[in-house]
C-alpha cells in the first residue's frame, strides 16, 4: 500500500488509544524481509493473481477465528464442510490439552507503556494450567517470523497487564503471562496408495511426498495441526525492537510530522 500523507499513515499503521497514537505491531514487523513471501509472488502467474490467492488465505483465517470465537462464547462448533479439517484439528487440540479461556481475554488491544507500540492479539488462555499468549495461525508451517510478533504482545501484556475492549474500557489480567504459543490449524488429505499428502488451501492445494506416478486416491479431509511454544522471549523481543528501530528510520518523515519522533 502506497501512503501519501501522515493522516493515512496514522490510519493504516497504528491505533489511537486514550487519545495517543501508537504504531501497530504488524506494521512494524512488516519491515523484515520475507523471502518465502517473495518466492510466492515470483511463482504466481501475475501480481494480481498472487493478491487474489492471499485474499483467499485470509478468508480461511477468518473462518478459523470464527470457529475459535464460537468456542469462547459457548456456541456449537461448526464450520462449512469446506473447512471441516480446521474444526477437527481444534477439537483434537481440546482433547489433548486442558484449555481454558474467557471471552474478555480474546481479540483485545494492548500497548507497551515504554516502547510505545500497540497491537491486537488473538487470546490469552490457560493451557494445562499455564497462563499463556496464544496466537492462531492457518499457515502451512510455523515460521520463525512469528517469534517477533508474539514477543511484542508478550512483553506488552506483562509491561501493562490490562486489555482494552472495543469501548476503551480496561480489563485487568489475573496474573502474569508465562508462556507464548502458536496454535496452527490446517487441513489435509492422505493418498491411500502412496501416502502423499495434499494440503487443502483456498489459495490452491499442494501435494507433497508419495510417488509422482501414483494415481492418487485421497482420504476424507483430516486435521493438520500443531501447538508450538516459543522459548527465549527476551532474544525475540530484542529482534522486534531492532525491527522497530529500522521501521522508525524508514518512516521518519511521517513519524516526525505526527510528533511520534
Amino acid at each position: 500500500m502506497w501512503i501519501n500523507n501522515s493522516a493515512d499513515f496514522q490510519k493504516f499503521c497504528g491505533y489511537f488509544l486514550d487519545g495517543i497514537w501508537y504504531p501497530r505491531v504488524t506494521s512494524i514487523v512488516d519491515i523484515k524481509s520475507k523471502p518465502a513471501l517473495y518466492a510466492f509472488y515470483a511463482k504466481a502467474d501475475s501480481f494480481s493473481d498472487a493478491k487474489q490467492q492471499l485474499k483467499k488465505a485470509a478468508n480461511e483465517g477468518t473462518a478459523v477465528h470464527q470457529l475459535i470465537e464460537d468456542f469462547i462464547t459457548g456456541k456449537d462448533l461448526h464450520v462449512s464442510e469446506k473447512y471441516i479439517g480446521f474444526q477437527k484439528g481444534f477439537e483434537e487440540f481440546l482433547r489433548q490439552y486442558n484449555f481454558f479461556v474467557k471471552k474478555e481475554w480474546a481479540e483485545k488491544r494492548i500497548r507497551h507503556p515504554v516502547h510505545r507500540y500497540a497491537g491486537t492479539f488473538d487470546m490469552v488462555a490457560e493451557i494445562d494450567g499455564v497462563f499463556a499468549l496464544v496466537d492462531i495461525k492457518t499457515s502451512a508451517a510455523i515460521y520463525e517470523d512469528y517469534r517477533l510478533q508474539t514477543s511484542a504482545y508478550f512483553h506488552a501484556l506483562n509491561g501493562e497487564p490490562w486489555l482494552l475492549d472495543s469501548r476503551g474500557n480496561k480489563i485487568l489480567l489475573p496474573k502474569e503471562v508465562q508462556k507464548r504459543y502458536v496454535l496452527r490449524l490446517n487441513q489435509k488429505q492422505l493418498c491411500e496408495n502412496c501416502g502423499a499428502k495434499k494440503k487443502l488451501r483456498d489459495m490452491g492445494d499442494k501435494i507433497t511426498g508419495g510417488k509422482s506416478a501414483c494415481e492418487h486416491q485421497f482420504s476424507e479431509t483430516m486435521e493438520d495441526w500443531e501447538l508450538k511454544e516459543f522459548d527465549n522471549h527476551e532474544r525475540d523481543f530484542q529482534g522486534f525492537l531492532n525491527c522497530k528501530g529500522l521501521w522508525e528510520w524508514e518512516n521518519r518523515v511521517f513519524l516526525e510530522e505526527i510528533g511520534y519522533l
